[in-house]
């Protein structure tokens, strides 16, 4: 018997303002979710009938951002998702912090809390945006408190909860091959610079050819150098991708230079990414490119 399929996720995320709902909007992003801030609660059921019935967007992951500004949201909800219900799953998430720290946040960003506009000092729009989202913290399935909490370790408490509906996050990894007297590579969050392996160049047969030519490929790891200084790459990126994960990145890009981007740098940033993606490192995807291997053919 075949599995049903998955039922399509609305997440509503709401709270306090300044507990961090622009970090939560921004990991659902990252999960592959189709997000929406600020959308009109009165516009809520048009938007979702249309994300699920079109053939634009799979997995049916939604996010809404909304917050005490729409005065329909508060007295509306409960009704919203008893409609909703038989549709797709509806999980609301809500955010906290404390007085103290949502005071220290809008004092040190400068901005205004959406409150403020009925007057009255920070401390007590905070206070009055509480209450009002009261009947909704009642309601949510999870409340984070961010009072503690860093936006990185906030976006991993959001990936912990919701990427078991899907393929988590993963660590996007590029190495790219380039020559030096083209340019520095940009952007690029490593360079590793390879002249001074012996060069294909000043080889007849070879110079005309690319890294990718396993003749060019043979010569370059033929210099004992060669297979030392890709043992150390591998390693040195085996004990680091699993930590720049853990921090939060998503994307991290290794440049391979040589003189003219053609031979030695595209050979070892091939070599480079088949060893990497042979150790299998968990969230992590490698792929290869070679920004000037074409350049003057």
């Amino acid at each position: 018997m075949s599995e049903l399929p998955e039922r399509p996720l609305l997440v509503i995320v709401t709270g306090l303002s300044g507990a961090g709902k622009s970090t939560a909007i921004k990991a659902l992003e990252d999960l592959s979710f189709f997000c929406i801030d600020n959308l009109p609660f009165e516009l809520v059921e048009q938007a979702v009938d249309k994300i699920l019935q079109s053939d634009w967007y799979h997995p049916k992951r939604i996010a809404l951002g909304m917050d005490v500004r729409d005065k329909s949201f508060v007295n509306g909800f409960r009704g919203l998702r008893e409609r909703l219900a038989s549709k797709l799953e509806i999980d609301l998430l809500f955010l906290t912090a404390s007085d103290e720290v949502l005071t220290e946040r809008f004092s040190t960003t400068r901005r205004k809390h959406p409150l403020l506009d009925s007057g009255g000092e920070l401390l007590a729009a905070i206070r009055r945006e509480a209450v009002a989202l009261a009947p909704i913290e009642q309601q949510a399935d999870v409340s984070f408190d961010s009072t503690t909490w860093s936006p990185h370790f906030l976006a991993r408490k959001i990936e912990e909860r919701y990427s078991a509906h899907k393929i988590g996050r993963h660590l996007h990894v590029t190495i790219t091959s380039f020559g030096f007297k083209h340019g520095m590579l940009k952007p690029a969050d490593t360079i590793f610079d390879v002249r001074f392996l012996r060069n294909p160049y000043f080889d007849p047969q070879l110079k005309e050819r690319t890294g990718v030519d396993p003749a060019v490929a043979a010569y370059v790891f033929a210099d004992p150098l060669a297979p030392t200084f890709l043992e150390k790459l591998v390693d040195l990126h085996h004990f680091l991708f699993p930590e720049y994960y853990k921090e939060g990145k998503h994307y991290f890009r290794i440049g391979i230079g040589c003189t003219g981007g053609k031979h030695r740098s595209v050979a070892m940033a091939e070599k480079l990414a088949l060893e990497l993606a042979a150790l299998r490192i968990p969230q992590v995807l490698i792929s290869v490119t070679h920004r000037d291997i074409h350049v003057g053919l």
